[in-house]
């Protein structure tokens, strides 16, 4: 297994171009069986593979098994000589502060400290260690929210700065991996707990959903890269208008000419609408549907003027007939 699973990582690196040659990787390390799969297998690689690695370990202050996880990955890197940053946050205290969930703020503390580390050392990318499992749990979690093609598709190899050599892995042969190699990883006993959406889909809904069909997690992954390639085409043919509409562009504002997609399938036109938003503050978190089919319906009306708001995110103006600006 472990040659298997070297090969597999191996192969999704090089085919999805997660790490280049002398690339610095920063691998996200929590010391469970996922995390220590990953920072195995790169270590394992990256000689061949000409990269060079160093560890982020996030220490929540929610377990009292915390401060032994962060010793047991400690302890894996400095037999092997990589460099390994850590950070202990109170992220009980500081989700009441910010009054958000837990697993919120859990997850905005990990992700600023791999992105800070990043930085520091002006590594490449972040690898973190999502597999084969886990994108089925998203794909399903999507479902239930709610979602169109994109959430179907559910995680990619890479987003931004984040790459998932895991992906295509599942979490039965990471399992048989380090148990091989007598890895001994550490144990969240909260995964175990279905006090989370996610826990409870992961814990409740696929078995019950295997014993309906035993080959649920092949079937769910066939469809999603049927789902990715269809996706793909309709970004493609949506890049190719998306080119014709900028006017210009500077770091305060877009002006584009809408003119050149409001005749396009309403597909193509919320698509470019989430493009401009994305285009100009860089994500689309908060973001909705209805948002997007309402400044399709201000750019049909055409009239001078006119404006769009979202809070202090930004505002859509029509400044003459065909012509807008997003600011």
């Amino acid at each position: 297994m472990v040659n298997n699973i070297l090969n597999i990582v191996k192969n999704n690196i090089v085919e999805n171009n997660l790490i280049k040659a002398n690339d610095k990787v920063v691998v996200a390390v929590s010391g469970g069986p996922d995390s220590m799969c990953l920072l195995d297998s790169l270590y394992r690689l990256k000689n061949e593979l000409n990269f060079n690695i160093i560890v982020a370990h996030v220490n929540h202050g929610i377990r009292k098994e915390s401060e032994e996880e962060k010793e047991y990955v400690n302890k894996y890197c400095t037999k092997r000589n990589i460099p390994f940053s850590y950070l202990k946050v109170d992220v009980p205290k500081l989700s009441k502060e910010k009054k958000i969930s837990e697993e919120t703020c859990g997850r905005i503390v990990r992700y600023d400290f791999f992105e800070k580390v990043r930085q520091e050392n002006n590594a490449d990318v972040i690898a973190v260690a999502h597999n084969l499992n886990d994108n089925i749990e998203t794909i399903l979690l999507n479902q239930i929210r709610g979602c169109g093609l994109k959430g179907l598709i559910g995680m990619d190899f890479k987003f931004n700065k984040i790459i998932r050599p895991l992906l295509t892995i599942e979490k039965k042969d990471i399992l048989l991996y380090n148990n091989e190699l007598e890895l001994h990883p550490c144990f969240d006993k909260t995964n175990e707990e279905d006090i989370y959406l996610r826990n409870k889909i992961r814990l409740n809904l696929i078995p019950y959903l295997e014993e309906l069909n035993p080959n649920l997690v092949t079937n769910i992954s066939r469809m999603r890269n049927i789902l990715k390639e269809d996706n793909e085409f309709i970004e493609d043919f949506t890049n190719k208008i998306f080119e014709k509409v900028i006017i210009k562009e500077d770091n305060s504002k877009i002006v584009f000419n809408f003119s050149n997609f409001m005749n396009e399938h309403k597909s193509i036109q919320k698509r470019i609408v989430r493009k401009l938003i994305e285009k100009k503050i860089s994500n689309l978190d908060g973001i909705e549907n209805i948002h997007v089919l309402d400044i399709i319906k201000l750019l049909n009306n055409n009239i001078k003027g006119k404006k769009y708001i979202i809070g202090n995110k930004f505002t859509i103006e029509i400044l003459k007939k065909d012509i807008a600006i997003i600011y």
